[in-house]
């Protein structure tokens, strides 16, 4: 009956109906709590619906019931990563992703290349609110300024929240509403942020790392990148230790040795260049 209830929650999710799937998955789970794919099928269900209390919830019992050491658990873990930064919880994501990217590699399981977007964009985060901390401390304008957006965001998602609950949106409405809010929000302080760089000279400017820049393997950027067969860039060091153990491409695990690398001219300059005028990133 379990497994029937799962399979229906599965057709449901192809067919976009997230929510239906997520109640068919809820009764599987009522019906045998200790079947670990009911609740990783629940925590992608609600990974669509921005539920990440609920799939950290689920990722986390998945993980238990599958054993911490289980290359099982690796698809697991990611959605808890993700689950983790939808939280506005990077650090936490971040030391979730890195261990079980490493486990990934070692046991060339298919979960690498998500869970290094995941890392990326969790280091990415790290590295924005301390950007952010920093930007603030030099202004008090400018701080003052982006803490009443995000008061006035802050409402405004309370406020569409309420039309969830009163019935008058339903939830795929409230994540569109939740994105535009965000996304308009964000908007605005990169706005702000630039009239502030503009009328300091350039003193007060939020330092990025171009994402072509960042080994795939460290997350550090690349000093001397080499590319695969497959065409993806890494740093030397980095990609000939693994390539020695594992003999596969990290990112298809297609079969490859060192000698199939070759060295990324281009993208060394650039990085060169990026790092010569940017010693900040040394500390990305």
């Amino acid at each position: 009956m379990a497994f029937e209830l799962k399979e229906k929650g599965n057709a449901l999710y192809k067919d976009g109906d997230y929510t239906g799937a997520e109640e068919l998955y809820s009764q599987a789970i009522s019906k045998n709590s200790r079947e670990p794919t009911f609740f990783t099928n629940r925590a992608l269900t609600r990974t669509k619906l921005g539920k990440w209390e609920g799939v950290e919830q689920d990722a986390r019992i998945a993980i238990d019931l599958y054993g911490q050491k289980s290359p099982s658990s690796l698809k697991s873990r990611w959605y808890l990563a993700q689950a983790l930064l939808g939280l506005q919880r990077p650090q936490e994501a971040y030391d979730v992703a890195i261990d079980a990217y490493r486990a990934s590699l070692a046991a060339k399981n298919p979960q690498s290349e998500n869970l290094s977007k995941v890392i990326l964009r969790a280091k990415q985060a790290i590295w924005a609110a301390k950007e952010t901390t920093r930007l603030r401390e030099m202004n008090g304008t400018l701080a003052t300024v982006e803490l009443l957006i995000e008061a006035d965001l802050k409402r405004a998602l309370d406020d569409v929240q309420g039309q969830l609950d009163r019935g008058e949106i339903g939830e795929t409405g409230l994540r569109e509403d939740q994105k535009a809010l965000q996304d308009k929000a964000q908007e605005h302080i990169q706005n702000v942020r630039e009239a502030f760089r503009i009328s300091s000279n350039g003193d007060i400017q939020e330092r990025i790392v171009p994402d072509h820049f960042v080994d795939g393997i460290t997350f550090e950027v690349m000093h001397d990148p080499v590319i695969t067969p497959s065409g993806t860039s890494f740093d030397r060091l980095g990609i000939t230790k693994y390539v020695e153990q594992a003999r596969v491409d990290p990112i298809t695990r297609a079969t490859m040795t060192v000698n199939d690398l070759r060295p990324n001219y281009a993208l060394k300059a650039a990085c060169e260049e990026f790092l010569t005028k940017n010693g900040w990133a040394v500390d990305w």
